[in-house]
Formats: structure tokens, C-alpha cells, sequence
């Protein structure tokens, strides 16, 4: 089969002395099974070698629309990178999944080797042992390097339990950022089993997770109980929803600096929290769950958390209130708070709004409910939504599907969250939402002319602006650390001057403020110091 492979690249290859480090594009349809057309990337890799030896390409690019796979698992001792090409926009991300196999249906990861490895734009099946099985496959990866880096960028990744990244090497790096992921863990069974990255031994140089559409998990989203340091983590920008929370969401350990900011948080943790769930929380173990939590901090460690919104909706409320055994999680566990620059009521916001177009969390609540008070069950209501392809009577129809083609993880684009972000514009990940995005850039404009007095003041400030045409108006009032600690104003103004007075600054401590205004017309800020 890898001959077959190896003659292939000769022929795709001109006469010239190839050279390492470049780019190569797989074909699809190079295998054929009764009539199914795919390829296997794999097989094309380790064909691609030059006369000494060495790796003749870096880079491998998979046909937009195409069907490849993964034949085992593999341990390439080279940097490497897939991504894709050709009209994705219209044909599709090229599609990726794995066909090995340890014995029975069980598959294998398919990268254990100890340099970096990335995905760029792929559609990635992570695995799924059909649609009879109980659960999805373990980690993509379980990489063994020093210092590598392991990504994926502008993906939709789906169907794996115990990470996308299993780490297990030294000082690596993860980045996880602009994709759609969904359906992360085991289902119709009570367990963990479904998080994003997953450290395993010694150190973590960063991990990075950043305006990513995240739904359907089982376990936290990060884990890092079992790592034994991480120098940078952040969390930045993402949408979360239907988040069953199995020992929280986001769980630290050791980590020296920490950034959690911009992100649209919909019911984390709906599980909510009992001693009897509660079996994984280093410093609470059965005795509660927190939805964000530091096991051990670490000299000089911080954690900057501001512009999220983080709330929840009246049908979860309901669940937590409708039997004894489970409580709403406190967000905030005490070691985390010890680690927060800032006031705690300053990292988070409620604002409570529904998404445009998502699956819904009825199945959710349900399993949350199922999970804590028949424990150890199986067979308890699938949380893994299917898209609605799968139509009744299909075996994948387990009574949870959506119209993925009418996904639209998106909100309301007059709501405060809209306009909440640190730079002014929206929270969550934005990039999948035009109506968002779509304000043109603004730039600081002192036409403005953006004053406060007093200077210094005490309880009571007076802000004044002017505009030329009527458009959205934002004023807050942050810390020099960018923590917002007022929203002043978040409506439409008309064109003139304009004075707000503001006479609620009594609880801010004592120091140094920075008063900001956002226009159509750009925007401006101004010091002020509070007594």
C-alpha cells in the first residue's frame, strides 16, 4: 500500500530536487471500498521521503470536500502540518477521521510522537465507533515532545472523549482557536471524559483556547489537576452552551498566569454540584464543585478575568431548584479568588440572552438530572447532538438533532454584550457572527473632547462628550488594569453635547480610573482619580 503511495508522490512531483519544508496536496479518492472513495493521510506521509531518508514535505494539504482518514496510529519524529485546498467555501472543509483500530472497534489516537503537529481547516471526526457504541474515541493526540507545539485553527471538531490534546510531554504548547467544537465525551452513560486539553506529566509551557464555538461537553473544558506547573493559560473569547460541567469547567493547577476575558458563558455546569459528583476537586474533593477553580497557587501566580458574561437561564434555574441533591455552582472557588487581580464581582457580568440558532438543552438537563440521581447508570439521555441528516429511524437518531446549516451561535446585536468587550465590541466568538463584527473599525478621536470632574472625586463624577450624529454610545469606567467596574451608558445618542452625572462611585477604592466613551465616531478616554 505504501509503495502504492510512494509512486503517487513521484508522479504528483516535478523533475526537479524536491525540497524539505514545503507543501504537497493528497489527493482524495485514492482508495476505493465497494464503490467508497477516501484516502489515507498517513499512508501518503510515510511515503513521502526523500532518497537519505529524510521528510521531503512539512506540509499537507487535503482537497476541500474529500473524504481521508487516519490507518493507524503514528509516530512521526518530524514537525508537521495538514490543512486544506481548494474552494472549501463551497465544497466543504476537507473531511478527516480515523479507521484504526487496537481490536474490536476500539481506534487508536493518531499521533504519539514527540514533535509538534498542527490542523488548519479541516472537518475533523475525532472518532466514532458507530452509532450502537457507548461512547467516542480517546484523544487525537498524545504527544511526547520537549518544547513542541500541537494546534488546530478554523476546524470543527467533534466526537472524542479524554481531549482533543492528551499531553504528555515537556513544556509543550496547545493552541485551540476559531473553531466549532462540539459533542465531547462519553454518552447515555454517567462519566467525565470530555474536555479540550488534558496535561498529563510535567510542566506546560501555555495553553491557549481562544474564540472557539464550544457546546455538547461532558467534563470541564480544561483540566489541569494532573498537570505539575503551566507557565500562561487563556481563555479568551469563546461562546460556551449546553455544558453538562462533570467536575466543573474550568479547572487550574499551578499556574502562573492565567487571562479569562471576552467570553460568552451560557449554563456552565449544569450538572451543578453535590459531594456525590464532586470526586475530582483537589482541595474540595466530595464536598463541591466550582465552575472556575485553582487547586494550588503558585508564588506570584494571577489570574486577570473581566468582560465575560456568564449567566444563566430560567429553565436551569429551575432544574437546580426542582429537587434537593443538586445546587447552582459558586463560580469562583476561594483558591481562585486568592489568585484574581481585582475585585471578584468585577471578572464577571449577567446578562441573560438566548443564542440565535442552537441546539436545544432540553436533552442537557436532563442527563444532568439523570447523572446525579441514578449514578453509575447507562443508558441515561444522550447529550450528542446529531445533525438532522440523520432522519427518524436512522441509528444515529437518538432524539437529539439539529439543522446544522441553520447553526448560528450568534446574539442579539443591541445587547450590552455586544458592546462589552475589552476593546468595545462584542464578547464571545464574534468571528462567526457578522452582524457583530460588522462595525467598521474605530480609531481615538479628541473631537470628543471627553472630560470628568471633579478630578479628583469622591462619590459623584460628571462626564462630558460631544457626537455629530446619532449612533450607539458606550461609557464605562475601568481600572488601569482594564477590569470594568461601571457601564454608564449603552444606548443610542443623539448628535450634540452631552453631561452624565454619575453619583455612585462611593464603594470604587481609592486610586487611579480611566473614564472610556465608544462612538460611531471613534472613541476616547480621560484619568480620573477617585479619593
Amino acid at each position: 500500500m505504501i509503495r502504492f503511495y510512494l509512486s503517487l508522490i513521484i508522479c504528483l512531483c516535478t523533475a526537479t530536487v524536491m525540497q524539505a519544508q514545503s507543501s504537497i496536496e493528497i489527493p482524495p479518492n485514492l482508495e476505493n471500498e465497494d464503490g467508497f472513495m477516501f484516502s489515507y493521510i498517513d499512508l501518503f506521509v510515510d511515503a513521502d521521503t526523500l532518497a537519505n531518508g529524510d521528510q521531503a514535505h512539512d506540509t499537507y494539504l487535503l482537497e476541500a470536500g474529500g473524504i481521508y482518514f487516519f490507518s493507524k496510529r503514528n509516530f512521526w519524529d518530524f514537525d508537521i502540518h495538514f490543512g486544506a485546498y481548494g474552494d472549501t467555501e463551497t465544497m466543504g472543509r476537507p473531511f478527516v477521521d480515523r479507521r484504526n483500530a487496537t481490536g474490536g472497534s476500539a481506534l487508536q489516537d493518531v499521533y504519539r510522537g514527540p514533535a509538534s503537529i498542527s490542523f488548519d481547516n479541516l472537518d475533523i471526526t475525532m472518532g466514532d465507533k458507530g452509532p450502537t457504541a457507548s461512547n467516542y474515541e480517546v484523544a487525537l493526540v498524545r504527544g511526547n515532545g520537549e518544547g513542541v507545539t500541537y494546534s488546530w485553527n478554523n476546524c470543527v471538531l467533534r466526537k472524542v472523549r479524554q481531549a482533543l490534546a492528551r499531553s504528555e510531554g515537556q513544556n509543550e504548547k496547545v493552541f485551540i482557536t476559531n473553531c466549532h467544537i462540539y459533542n465531547l465525551g462519553d454518552f447515555e452513560e454517567f462519566q467525565g471524559n470530555g474536555r479540550l486539553v488534558s496535561p498529563r506529566l510535567g510542566p506546560v509551557d501555555s495553553i491557549v483556547i481562544k474564540g472557539n464555538v464550544i457546546h455538547n461537553v461532558l467534563d470541564r473544558l480544561y483540566i489541569g489537576f494532573r498537570q505539575s506547573s503551566m507557565n500562561y493559560f487563556e481563555f479568551t473569547g469563546n461562546t460556551v452552551f449546553n455544558h453538562v460541567g462533570r467536575h466543573g469547567f474550568i479547572q487550574l493547577n499551578n499556574t502562573k498566569e492565567s487571562v479569562i476575558q471576552n467570553n460568552f458563558i451560557q449554563n456552565p455546569s449544569i450538572m451543578g454540584t453535590a459531594p456525590s459528583i464532586a470526586d475530582e476537586q483537589i482541595n474540595f474533593d466530595n464536598v463541591e464543585n466550582f465552575v472556575f477553580s485553582l487547586d494550588t497557587l503558585v508564588e506570584g501566580g494571577s489570574i486577570t478575568m473581566s468582560n465575560n458574561n456568564i449567566h444563566y437561564t430560567q429553565d436551569v434555574l429551575d432544574h437546580y431548584a426542582s429537587f434537593d441533591s443538586v445546587t447552582k455552582p459558586n463560580l469562583y472557588s476561594p483558591t481562585f479568588i486568592d489568585a484574581l487581580v481585582g475585585d471578584p464581582a468585577d471578572a464577571h457580568f449577567e446578562e441573560v440572552l438566548e443564542l440565535n440558532a442552537v441546539p436545544g438543552r432540553g436533552p442537557v438537563i436532563q442527563y444532568a438530572r439523570e447523572a446525579v440521581e441514578f449514578k453509575d447508570s447507562v443508558g441515561i439521555t444522550n447529550i450528542m447532538v446529531e445533525d438532522s441528516l440523520f432522519a427518524v429511524g436512522t441509528l444515529y437518531d437518538k432524539g437529539y438533532l439539529f439543522d446544522f446549516d441553520r447553526f448560528d451561535p450568534c446574539f442579539d446585536a443591541n445587547s450590552t454584550s455586544a458592546n462589552a468587550g475589552r476593546n468595545g465590541g462584542a464578547i464571545g466568538a464574534s468571528a462567526f457572527c457578522d452582524e457583530l463584527v460588522s462595525t467598521p473599525e474605530v480609531t481615538i478621536n479628541p473631537l470628543l473632547k471627553l472630560e470628568a470632574f471633579p478630578n479628583p472625586a469622591a462619590n459623584e463624577l460628571t462626564l462630558t462628550y460631544e457626537t455629530t450624529k446619532t449612533g450607539p454610545v458606550s461609557m464605562r469606567i475601568y481600572t488601569t488594569a482594564g477590569q470594568v467596574v461601571r457601564n454608564i451608558i449603552n444606548s443610542d445618542v443623539p448628535p450634540g453635547e452631552h453631561q452624565v452625572r454619575y453619583d455612585n462611585l462611593s464603594d470604587l477604592a481609592s486610586g487611579m480610573y480611566i473614564a472610556n466613551v465608544r462612538t460611531p465616531e471613534g472613541w476616547m478616554y480621560v484619568k480620573f482619580f477617585k479619593q
